[in-house]
């Protein structure tokens, strides 16, 4: 993604936190061979990198062509709710792979592989906070964790967001 596009879509979107900054960090550290990739144990297409941020574990789960990451989701425990962990997902795609199908892809491969590597664990939700103002971001969520969001204000820019969450069992 050029800097200029960076750019433009940032000021788009200012105030909540945007997951392609994390997407363009991970590309960085990626392709300087800093990250160690397993591949997905339900999707031989995904790759899973784990590590901590702030103190918590986080998972990324990216496709790949070739060293260029077409699809970046990331989730990181977030409390609980309802009874159950609860994890934030951000998703993010570089420009030249949008309008794909790929942030709906991600996501969904994401879930799956947790559902399969949670096995024996209790159900865990997956929550996105998303601007009202992000339309393509919106319809990800609403394609993926369905049901109807939550209208709040995002707690670091007080943007008004939609929240969407959506419980998950991890396989038998």
């Amino acid at each position: 993604m050029s800097k200029l596009a960076y750019s433009r879509m940032k000021a788009a979107m200012p105030g909540m936190t945007d997951p392609t900054d994390a997407l363009v960090s991970f590309q960085e550290a990626f392709s300087a061979g800093g990250l160690r990739l397993e591949r997905g144990r339900v999707d031989p297409n995904v790759y899973l990198h784990v590590d901590r941020a702030q103190g918590k574990t986080r998972f990324t789960y990216v496709h790949l062509d070739g060293k260029t990451v077409t699809a970046f989701v990331s989730f990181v425990i977030n409390g609980m709710f309802e009874g159950h962990p609860n994890f934030a997902a951000g998703y993010a795609v570089p420009e030249p792979y949008r309008n794909q199908g790929k942030a709906k892809a991600i996501l969904a491969a994401g879930i799956a592989e947790m559902q399969n590597g949670f096995r024996g664990h209790p159900p865990f939700y997956v929550e996105a906070v998303v601007s009202e103002r992000n339309t393509p971001s919106i319809k990800v969520a609403e394609a993926v964790l369905g049901g109807e969001p939550e209208s709040i204000r995002d707690s670091i820019s007080g943007e008004p967001a939609l929240r969407y969450a959506k419980q998950f069992t991890p396989v038998a």
